[in-house]
């Protein structure tokens, strides 16, 4: 459990108390956090690329990890950790 949110911790470190409940109370959260992973390992796996085609494809990611950034932010800040 701890890689699937390791990168995530270390994006928003302020916020690793509300993320750590999240992962283990909220099952569309785990799934975000499993999508953030994924895109992060393909987007490191791109940059050793570093042709015209990768490059491309990096941006698609970068926008499609904003999106998924977003969602997990709205469910970080709507949480309140006992």
């Amino acid at each position: 459990m701890v890689e699937r949110i390791r990168g995530l911790i270390e994006r928003f470190p302020e916020n690793e108390q509300a993320i750590r409940h999240l992962i283990e109370s909220d099952s569309l959260f785990d799934v975000l956090c499993d999508e953030y992973r994924q895109i992060a390992e393909e987007l490191r796996g791109l940059g050793q690329k570093g042709d015209e085609y990768a490059a491309e494809e990096a941006q698609g990611l970068k926008m499609r990890r904003e999106a998924v950034e977003e969602q997990l932010l709205t469910k970080i800040e709507g949480c309140k950790p006992v």
